[in-house]
């Protein structure tokens, strides 16, 4: 299996205690969501450890971290947290909530473009 870089690690440990914080959860009941012992989950908010690929996706998509954040960490200062947030909360959207939210966006640029001539 492949880890992630140490580097990464540091950037990743951050963002999952980041992450358990504003969820309000323990590391316990974090440990429990994400189906990891707690002294696991624990090492790897000490970046004592690295997660697997499989376990940094499950972490990830489960508690909302940006993975682009975490691997891409130079550039993560020049990302734009809220469309970040909102490719993240696309993805969980089914087709009928997709169309919606396709012409609402359609409409917010309309009304933009029309107050701004």
């Amino acid at each position: 299996m492949m880890s992630l870089s140490i580097k990464d690690a540091r950037i990743f440990s951050n963002a999952l205690k980041t992450a358990r914080k504003k969820l309000h959860l323990t590391q316990a009941t974090c440990a429990e969501l994400l189906d990891l012992s707690v002294s696991f989950e624990k090492d790897l908010e000490r970046c004592r450890c690295s997660p697997s690929i499989e376990n940094f996706y499950h972490i990830c998509r489960t508690l909302n971290i940006s993975a682009d954040d975490c691997i891409f960490s130079e550039d993560s200062r020049k990302t734009n947290s809220t469309y970040h947030e909102l490719l993240r909360l696309l993805s969980l959207c089914d087709e009928s909530s997709l169309k919606i939210l396709t012409a609402t966006a359609a409409a917010l640029i309309n009304e933009k473009q029309n107050t701004s001539t």
